[in-house]
């Protein structure tokens, strides 16, 4: 059955509403978690404890996840694994108090192994249902908006957060993410879901070794040359952009004495520049030239994560940083929407819907085990050599990567409403 443009955009207002609530109040949630156990512990882990465990329960679910997606129909993997989310999170909130000091790490760190456990399987469940919520040409404006409504959540929660941490308590946290994930329960069992009549019965399915089933998406994406190029260029981007997670905070604060006030107008620009870029996608005609795109938005963070580099390599004035550096990563956040949501349509247009949960798991995972990989190598240049000259080399490596990869695939397009892959004459 074809979905219909008005059904479409009906699913699409949901899966943003959805995607707003729970982003927002799961940011705030975050940031309050941070706090309160850094009140209570007095440890430097208290806000880094969910980057440890998430790549490792990112790792340890890489197959079994990805078989589970593939194999069992996605309404009921995602409102399963947002059910076990919300009990998750009501037990946390009746036994929280039960520990005192760094005894709070035990339940704490049980919690978000079993919420970043059901994160990654709503996340792959996500990316294999698309097709199932909205016809191929409302694709791009789906990935699109639910990015926008991402990006501006996560650019105006850790204020509200912190207003509001002063005034009601980790508690009324608590009570908010209940909130978000009930509405999320809710508004995902009004989705109307439409399966493909080619799903296998589970029974053929479930027969097959776990390593042999998820061995099938690791095949197809071996085989498809510019997939995997894209998701190299995914895992290296993810790498490099540590320079800014890393050397922003240690730089601006740290070595310039510029202040927080400077370094939160820089993470917000760039997060700005991802909120508009998003929003422009989803006016935007389909995006076609893939490759072009790709290439133009990497030179353009190059050159932006670059600018950033010379402009604190001349001692400048605290103005100019915030105003100057706040235009080149505003240029760095706008570029990396044109990266990020074009690569999720390229996939949900091109991977086959049956090995969608392999393929994007595969795809997750590896992002995920980039970032750390950065931040520890990042951290011990920084520590060695705290200047901007690490953002300007930084730079010089994205721009001769793309040089020297991006001409193989440079006439590649994104697939046609029917899935074919085309490429460029001109």
């Amino acid at each position: 059955m074809k979905i219909s443009d008005h059904e479409s955009n009906m699913q699409i207002i949901k899966d943003v509403s959805s995607n707003f609530t729970s982003t927002f109040c799961g940011d705030m949630f975050s940031f309050a978690l941070g706090l309160m156990l850094l009140h209570a512990t007095g440890m430097s882990i208290s806000f880094g404890l969910s980057m440890i465990i998430m790549p490792i329960v990112t790792l340890v679910g890489l197959v079994p996840i990805g078989n589970l997606v593939d194999t069992y129909k996605h309404k009921q993997i995602l409102m399963i694994s947002l059910a076990i989310r919300i009990i998750a999170l009501f037990i946390y909130a009746v036994t929280i108090e039960r520990f005192v000091g760094t005894g709070k790490l035990i339940p704490t760190v049980i919690f978000l192994i079993i919420n970043y456990a059901s994160v990654n399987v709503s996340n792959s469940g996500y990316m294999a249902s698309v097709h199932e919520l909205v016809n191929t040409g409302h694709i791009q404006k789906l990935n699109s908006l639910s990015q926008s409504a991402a990006s501006f959540a996560s650019t105006f929660s850790p204020i509200v957060a912190a207003a509001l941490y002063v005034l009601v308590g980790f508690e009324w946290f608590v009570i908010f993410q209940l909130f978000a994930h009930v509405i999320a329960l809710l508004i995902l069992s009004t989705m109307h879901f439409h399966y493909s009549k080619s799903i296998q019965p589970e029974s053929t399915i479930i027969k097959e070794s776990q390593f042999g089933k998820f061995k099938v998406g690791i095949n197809y994406l071996m085989s498809h040359h510019f997939l995997r190029y894209l998701i190299s260029v995914a895992l290296f981007l993810n790498f490099i952009f540590a320079v800014t997670n890393v050397g922003l905070p240690f730089i601006v604060v740290q070595h310039l004495h510029l202040g927080n006030v400077t370094l939160g107008l820089l993470n917000s620009a760039d997060a700005l520049g991802m909120l508009i870029g998003n929003l422009i996608i989803s006016v935007s005609p389909e995006l076609r030239r893939l490759a072009r795109i790709l290439a133009v938005t990497m030179v353009t963070m190059a050159i932006g994560i670059s600018g950033v580099g010379f402009l604190l390599l001349v001692n400048p004035s605290k103005l100019l940083v915030q105003s100057a550096g706040s235009l080149m990563l505003f240029a760095v956040g706008l570029s990396l929407a044109f990266m990020n949501t074009p690569f999720g349509i390229y996939m949900q247009k091109t991977v086959p819907a049956e090995i969608m949960g392999r393929v994007s798991s595969t795809e997750m995972s590896l992002n995920m085990m980039s970032i750390p990989l950065g931040t520890v190598f990042y951290s011990f240049i920084f520590q060695r050599f705290p200047n901007g000259m690490v953002f300007v080399l930084s730079g010089v490596v994205m721009v001769s990567f793309t040089l020297l990869t991006m001409p193989k695939f440079i006439h590649m397009q994104m697939p046609d409403q029917d899935g074919v892959v085309e490429e460029s004459r001109q």
